[in-house]
């Protein structure tokens, strides 16, 4: 096999099948383009095969909510497919909290995922169901703790909630933050420690490790990371970073820090990105759209909440 050859496998992942492209997922992008993340077969592995975080086995039925759209589906499908156990699809409709409560009831979910916006909802007026669900996970945007501490003064022996956090970019989880009926809760819930085979730092500025307490950059390193942005060199080498010591990195955007039980706690982003109902949305794309219609000279777009917590875009 001759050079060229070699470094055109070692670019495709043809010689090593985990390093082959799994799916590209578009998310929201700060130049008014969305980006296509190209994921690769080892990352979608090492999210729900051995994984200490998430329990995946024969005996569960995981339900499957999220649109094919939304990489949360990769975690509802590929868990459960992966390890033997049951795939419970959901009807292809958006349901009513007490619609969804039945479903979750009648069909025996033991593993389910939900946007924090919606896990909200189901606290508020569906508690029980929940509560059946063996395995709950909820993120996508900061956990309420007053919801948390709800759900969790009810929750049998055995069950657990689980705060997810993590980028598009890797492959749906980063960190993860089990929760039961004796955790004790101080302050914002936090998003916890990286699952298995992957890496987490927080940085300053000059890409510098920071203590417990200070906060900085989130990077991420390890199995989970895409190979980039389809067809975006100059938004691939920005945030897919390579550092002399700490090897490949992907630059999040979003401040965190170390608390003293070792685990992660969110403060937000350094940049115009949000997250409303589980989507990560950038101003900025919307902003892009608006200023195309031959009547808007300028446009501006916010987030903005009301008293129930409640977010829309301005």
């Amino acid at each position: 096999m001759c050079i060229r050859d070699r470094i055109k496998e070692a670019q495709t992942g043809l010689g090593n099948p985990g390093r082959q492209l799994a799916y590209i997922s578009f998310t929201s992008g700060s130049t008014g383009t969305p980006k296509g993340v190209a994921v690769e077969h080892r990352s979608v592995n090492r999210l729900v095969i051995n994984n200490e975080a998430l329990e995946f086995a024969a005996g569960e039925r995981v339900m499957q909510l999220a649109p094919l759209s939304f990489d949360a589906a990769t975690l509802e499908i590929w868990g459960p497919l992966l390890n033997g156990g049951t795939l419970v699809l959901h009807p292809p409709q958006q349901p009513s909290t007490r619609e969804l409560a039945t479903f979750v009831v009648e069909k025996r979910i033991t593993t389910m995922w939900l946007t924090a916006g919606l896990f909200h909802l189901m606290v508020d007026e569906q508690p029980e169901a929940l509560r059946q669900v063996r395995q709950l996970l909820a993120g996508g945007d900061r956990l309420s703790t007053g919801h948390v501490k709800r759900l969790l003064s009810g929750l049998p022996d055995g069950h657990v909630l689980i705060n997810g956090y993590g980028p598009t970019e890797n492959t749906t989880f980063t960190c993860c933050h089990r929760m039961n009926n004796h955790t004790v809760i101080k302050g914002s819930v936090p998003i916890g420690r990286p699952i298995s085979n992957t890496t987490v730092y927080v940085l300053n500025e000059a890409r510098q490790l920071l203590p417990v307490g200070v906060v900085g950059e989130l990077y991420i390193g390890g199995d989970g990371l895409a190979r980039g942005y389809l067809h975006q060199p100059e938004q691939t080498a920005e945030r897919f970073i390579h550092d002399a010591v700490l090897g490949r990195l992907y630059r999040s955007g979003d401040l965190v820090s170390w608390n003293q039980e070792g685990e992660l706690q969110f403060h937000g982003r350094n940049d115009n990105q949000i997250k409303l109902r589980g989507f990560r949305i950038e101003l900025d794309e919307i902003e892009t759209a608006l200023q195309t219609l031959p009547t808007v000279a300028q446009a501006l777009v916010l987030c903005q909440g009301d008293e129930t917590g409640d977010k829309q875009l301005v």
